[in-house]
């Protein structure tokens, strides 16, 4: 089994912030999401199971950034659940 989780890129607010959300506070372009494709696929033939985890959930943007990968996997011949 493999575990990839996104916790977003918010450098500016990572260690600078008056409230812990707003480490999260990130939406993936879709380009940020598509290399890593690959490597989930890779992780996929390797251990036949990966679990990917979304957690910049400030303002629900983990669930469409989820969304997102999830059909870029599925475009990719992915299996997805």
């Amino acid at each position: 089994m493999a575990y990839v989780r996104f916790h977003g890129r918010n450098r500016e607010k990572w260690w600078n912030h008056k409230e812990s959300y707003e480490r999260y506070d990130y939406l993936y372009a879709e380009e940020e999401l598509a290399q890593w494709v690959p490597r989930i696929m890779d992780l996929s033939r390797q251990s036949g199971t990966v679990y990917v985890s979304m957690n910049n959930h400030y303002r629900g943007q983990s669930v469409v950034n989820a969304r997102m990968i999830r059909e870029m996997i599925r475009a990719a011949g992915g299996r997805v659940l």
